[in-house]
Order: C-alpha cells, then sequence, then structure tokens
C-alpha cells in the first residue's frame, strides 16, 4: 500500500486527515484553500523494521526450533 504523503491539521497541530497526494496536487490544495495547514509526512521507514524483524525470528528459530518439533 502506498504510504501517506500528506497531512492537513488544525490550530492545534492535531492530524484532520491524512492523504496520498503528489507534490503538484498538494500545491494545487494550498493554492485553492489558503487557510489549511498542509504538512508534509514523513516516509516510513518499514524496510528496516521488516529486516530487523526477520533477524529477530530467525534467531528465535536458531535458539528454539529444535523444541518446535
Amino acid at each position: 500500500m502506498i504510504p501517506f504523503s500528506y497531512a492537513i491539521v488544525d490550530d492545534l497541530g492535531e492530524v484532520i486527515r491524512k492523504h496520498r497526494w503528489s507534490v503538484k496536487e498538494a500545491k494545487w490544495f494550498t493554492e485553492n484553500n489558503p487557510n489549511a495547514t498542509v504538512v508534509k509526512l514523513d516516509k516510513p521507514k518499514e524496510v528496516k523494521e521488516a529486516k530487523e524483524a526477520k533477524e529477530v525470528k530467525e534467531d528465535l528459530f536458531q535458539l528454539v526450533g529444535g523444541c518446535l518439533f
């Protein structure tokens, strides 16, 4: 799934809604809605977390793999 790239926030900085916009779409929205505050979201680092989870799973299997069968 494509991650969210932009969010509309309120005056307190709370996220109202997240969007999967390109740079052009975000620019168009901000030009047509000058009162709205749009922020760019950081890209998630799922790849690194997935790699670490895989390594932990492999380490765990090496430790107790024989006990499972």
